[in-house]
């Protein structure tokens, strides 16, 4: 046999899109599988009447050629947009000037939306289970749906990604299966505020800080994404995500607003909180991919291999696509 001729990629986040549409360009069939009802994963965008929050990646900053192309591109077509050279701390530090950051037009959901355009595409359909059928992979979804290729991409959070595989323990290699049983991840706590009036977030409108609480605070008027509305973004710690992950949104709202109410300053008129139960990888795997099965192919792919931001999730899946692009069976 040749090369598989097709594809299932389970996960519509910038790795999985990535790798979708460089396979798609290469001629094979790829069908794309997303339990949510768009695309982007951590790429996200919240709409609340007048208001917009981007409420999970924050920018895109380029630290390779190979990046640096795609965001040339995503520029051109309007898509990014700089915002800042970098950001202050909360106790008064300088700015760190040491890269560009590029914030979404008209938000973080753009580029994914066009990376998506014209691929083979199925929302709301959680992958439930994957196995091997007449020496191909099968994917049932939790809603009926029954998908079938010759190689298997899947890009979720680890943890996610080995529960599809309840059954095929014997497809991975044991030293590959105990390496990613353990990748963990850090969590975030995001809290989406709708003010009355302006924040007192200084200019270019986000903070990076270290209270312990709170990581990161951004106001998305000044960002450039909401001009119906004043709306901020606070990211919350690590550490207190951890300790918080299943506490009630009042309970985590009333510890994190004291913590922020400074730079807030005008009348809360809303709060949502959004958990990021997978927000970050803690350790980076040597590897951009894993290929865990040749016959029939299997890989992992996603910000846990390439690094732990959408340069390191888009090389993932443009890694491991060049990599089933070069497998013959």
């Amino acid at each position: 046999m040749g090369r598989p001729k097709s594809c299932l990629v389970i996960g519509a986040g910038i790795c999985g899109l990535t790798a979708a549409r460089f396979l798609t360009e290469s001629g094979l069939r790829v069908t794309i599988l997303e339990k949510s009802r768009g695309v982007g994963g951590r790429m996200a965008t919240r709409r609340s009447g007048e208001g917009t929050f981007d409420h999970g990646a924050q920018s895109i900053i380029v630290r390779s050629e190979t990046f640096g192309a795609y965001v040339t591109e995503w520029l051109q077509q309007g898509l990014l947009l700089p915002w800042s050279d970098g950001f202050a701390d909360s106790v008064g530090g300088s700015r760190d000037r040491r890269q560009q950051h590029y914030r979404g037009a008209p938000s973080m959901t753009a580029v994914p939306k066009y990376v998506a355009a014209g691929l083979h595409l199925h929302l709301n359909q959680r992958a439930g289970r994957a196995e091997v059928i007449d020496g191909a992979w099968r994917v049932t979804t939790d809603q009926g749906g029954i998908f079938s290729a010759d190689a298997l991409l899947i890009t979720p959070p680890v943890p996610q990604s080995l529960a599809l595989l309840p059954q095929q323990s014997g497809v991975i290699l044991s030293a590959d299966l105990a390496t990613l049983r353990q990748i963990e991840y850090h969590s975030t706590l995001a809290l989406l505020y709708t003010l009355s009036g302006d924040s007192a977030i200084p200019s270019p409108g986000a903070l990076r800080m270290k209270n312990g609480v709170v990581a990161w605070i951004a106001d998305n008027r000044q960002k450039g994404i909401s001009p119906g509305a004043i709306t901020v973004t606070v990211h919350t710690a690590h550490e207190f995500a951890a300790a918080h992950l299943d506490a009630t949104p009042d309970a985590i709202r009333n510890e994190v607003t004291p913590a922020v109410a400074h730079l807030l300053r005008s009348p809360i008129i809303e709060v949502q909180v959004h958990r990021w139960r997978y927000s970050a990888p803690k350790r980076i795997h040597t590897n951009t991919f894993m290929l865990a099965s040749r016959d029939p192919v299997l890989l992992f792919a996603g910000d846990a291999f390439g690094g732990a931001d959408i340069e390191g999730a888009t090389l993932s899946g443009l890694s491991a696509a060049r990599k089933l692009l070069s497998i013959s069976q």
